[in-house]
């Protein structure tokens, strides 16, 4: 699934950056696997600590506070601060619950992901529910992502 998403982005010259929480690298990792990852691949910041969200891409507390950190408020607010770092076509923010212990409530069990894309400056804010094991969940949340 990775390697067709990056074949397309090839074919349109069009680059990607990952800024990511909950999934910690893994999604800059599996596009780094493709044999385009040279052409498409700007690199990312995995944002897994709080510290990170609030000093280096300055996302406020009080919205973490307000929304949690595994929310779509706080994950459309990555991908905006992200462009402050990077140069991109495309910017892919990814927060949620891998496993236990971070903000699940009933509404938002563990297996809850958030991702928004922004691209042209417009942002589209997904949310999906992955089960199964860390690693499914996550192989799960790249399939929606490659979408």
């Amino acid at each position: 699934m990775t390697s067709k998403c990056c074949e397309i982005l090839a074919k349109k010259k069009l680059n990607i950056t990952f800024i990511e929480s909950a999934s910690a690298g893994y999604l800059a990792y599996r596009f780094s696997l493709s044999p385009c990852s040279g052409k498409i691949l700007n690199g990312g910041l995995v944002c897994y600590d709080l510290k990170i969200k609030e000093k280096i891409l300055k996302i406020s507390p009080k919205l973490i506070e307000k929304y949690t950190a595994e929310s779509m408020e706080v994950t459309e607010e990555l991908v905006k601060k992200s462009k402050d770092l990077f140069k991109s076509d495309i910017y892919v923010g990814c927060t949620g619950l891998l496993k236990r212990g971070g903000s699940e409530t009933p509404e938002k069990p563990v297996g809850t992901f958030f991702y928004s894309i922004l691209y042209k400056n417009k942002i589209y804010n997904y949310r999906c529910l992955c089960k199964g094991s860390k690693e499914k969940k996550l192989n799960t949340l790249i399939r929606y992502i490659c979408k």
